[in-house]
């Protein structure tokens, strides 16, 4: 019998890209299951700033079809002042989820 340790790895392991349309930019975007240390950094390098936290999750999680990122740091001040909050809210949501449900089953519940 396994370990608990591989059963862990080896669900998260698993999970597959997700994705999320953004009909206020007319795309689609995608994150990988993000682990508690990529979340670490963000929330180190935010420095208690959850504003920050939400657009470094952003930043760092969400990639394109190809797997791309969509963003990089020097567009960190745009996406704090000039990026409507409640997208990015529902983008840094999204790439933080845990869950591997589609956008319609949760648009369903």
């Amino acid at each position: 019998m396994s370990k608990l340790i591989d059963l862990a790895v080896g669900h998260f392991s698993s999970k597959v890209v997700r994705e999320i349309h953004v009909p206020e930019w007319d795309v689609t975007l995608y994150a990988k299951n993000i682990g508690i240390q990529e979340q670490a950094k963000w929330i180190t390098r935010a420095n208690g700033n959850s504003t920050e936290y939400l657009v470094y999750s952003v930043i760092f999680g969400l990639m394109d079809k190809q797997g791309e990122p969509v963003f990089d740091i020097g567009d960190k001040p745009k996406l704090m002042t000039s990026v409507d909050p409640e997208v990015i809210s529902r983008l840094a949501n999204f790439v933080l989820a845990t869950a591997a449900e589609n956008e319609e089953e949760r648009e369903k519940n």
